[in-house]
């Protein structure tokens, strides 16, 4: 699907004309639905780390504070759990610390070890930050839409080929009870309805393995199973 069949999609089911070019349409219904997914959209990507949208990042440290290309234009925030590693040095920094420990840090003249960083003026702070180093994290990306589907990524529509690069029912699905809302109509079911969809997609893509409890830990036994035989003295 595109923008174009999403729009004309949700055009059909809300009876509404479909729309033959959405970008270049300047008919206010139609303006209000390419709006409508945009908000859908960005709101998606804040709602899930979508593994399409993870980036594995390595750069080479510059020594500077803070590091002036780091995170990149797309950067949207830090995937869930994600760590910062500094792969020269095979150690797992420390962070993101407080104010009062960077301070005290640099005031020190300290050498934390592992290093520690901070996020400063929306760039990424390491101290001490050696230059050289191969540093590395995952991020989630803000660039949703895949430029007329293709390698290309942007933030936001440009073209009536463009694609979304997570489920695009979804946003379909999100657009309907936006536009009802918008009109002061009842969207309680149709909420209700991409709630569902977007926690099944949500399950999906992270993929995990099943649990068994009826099996044991680990290979042959639990990780706290000991092999041997205890005997206890009669008193």
């Amino acid at each position: 699907m595109s923008l174009l069949t999403i729009i004309q999609n949700v055009c059909a089911e809300i009876d509404l004309d479909p729309p033959t070019a959405v970008m270049s349409s300047a008919d206010p219904q139609i303006m209000q639905l390419r709006i409508l997914s945009t908000r859908a959209g960005r709101d998606l990507v804040r709602e899930h780390d979508w593994s399409v949208l993870m980036v594995r990042r390595q750069f080479v440290a510059t020594g500077a504070n803070p590091e002036p290309a780091e995170p990149p234009d797309d950067w949207n925030r830090f995937a869930a759990n994600a760590k910062i590693w500094n792969a020269s040095r095979l150690w797992q920094l420390n962070g993101p610390v407080e104010p009062q420990t960077w301070q005290r840090q640099t005031i020190l003249n300290s050498n934390p070890v592992p290093q520690i960083w901070r996020m400063a003026g929306g760039k990424l702070d390491i101290y001490p930050n050696v230059s050289g180093e191969t540093m590395e994290y995952a991020y989630i990306s803000g660039f949703w839409v895949a430029v007329n589907g293709g390698a290309t990524t942007g933030a936001n529509w440009a073209n009536d080929t463009d694609t979304a690069r997570f489920p695009e029912d979804l946003l379909e699905l999100s657009l309907i009870w936006r536009w009802k809302r918008a009109k002061g109509l009842d969207y309680g079911e149709e909420i209700a309805s991409f709630e569902r969809s977007k926690e099944a997609a949500i399950g999906a893509d992270r993929a995990a393995s099943p649990v068994d409890l009826s099996l044991p830990a680990r290979g042959e036994g639990p990780e706290n199973y000991w092999p041997g035989t205890i005997t206890v003295a009669n008193p």
